[in-house]
């Protein structure tokens, strides 16, 4: 038998890997900051997100923004698709290592989909078109409350972004599309990163929620849901 060389094997390639964020070893680092003694004493889970993705450590108007980004993502209920999911692993029985990857993935398209019917309130926020879209406007029913935290994030981007770059006291934004925005904002308007933030932001109460559901809890959850069916294409 003749033994041919595939295209890889004809390349050079390096011996090892290329640790990018964390540093290995008995006292790992992530960009360079060491975990036990510096990160875990001083600096906060928020941070911690922040330095990962950035690389670097918040500034306190960062720290501000970031925090009320990641919470105003945070809530999703489980009416919501990730949280559902996670549910259903639990009552199905599914092993709790499994769990949280359910979650993770519907997350994933969960969050790729806001990003898709948000693209043009990032081009707004660009200054590329004039109005943002109208899934991102608070309506015409929307509480008092919502418009009040619309309010005090305008007041508020003023002071960590500068008044040039401040968010406009109208249109109002949902909470979800604030928060966006807010990122947007902080430089971190990327795709990849705009994952991970709102991935980080929303897994805990996701998994939380999962975990109020007991396995094998069938007649617990509502059944008698109404009427679907599947449609596929030829």
């Amino acid at each position: 038998m003749t033994i041919v060389d595939g295209i890889l094997d004809r390349v050079e390639t390096p011996a090892t890997l290329t640790a990018h964020v964390v540093d290995p070893g008995p006292d790992p680092r992530v960009h360079g900051y060491a975990v036990q003694a510096d990160l875990a004493r001083h600096v906060g889970v928020a941070d911690l997100a922040w330095l990962a993705l950035t690389g670097e450590l918040p500034g306190e108007h960062e720290r501000e923004a970031l925090g009320r980004a990641l919470w105003w993502l945070a809530p999703l209920h489980v009416g919501e698709a990730p949280v559902h999911a996670g549910v259903l692993a639990r009552i199905s029985g599914a092993p709790d290592e499994v769990v949280p990857a359910v979650v993770t993935v519907a997350l994933g398209q969960h969050i790729a989909a806001e990003l898709r019917a948000l693209a043009p309130m990032f081009a707004w926020l660009s200054g590329q078109v004039d109005e943002p879209p109208a899934v991102a406007v608070l309506g015409p029913d929307a509480a008092p409350a919502e418009r009040d935290a619309w309010a005090e994030l305008v007041a508020d981007s003023a002071r960590w972004f500068g008044r040039e770059r401040a968010f406009p006291a109208a249109p109002a934004l949902t909470r979800v599309a604030a928060a966006y925005a807010i990122l947007m904002r902080l430089g971190v308007g990327d795709p990849a990163r705009l994952h991970a933030f709102a991935t980080w932001a929303r897994l805990p109460l996701a998994l939380a929620e999962a975990a109020c559901a007991a396995p094998g809890a069938v007649l617990g959850y509502p059944l008698d849901l109404p009427a679907y069916r599947y449609d596929e294409d030829e």
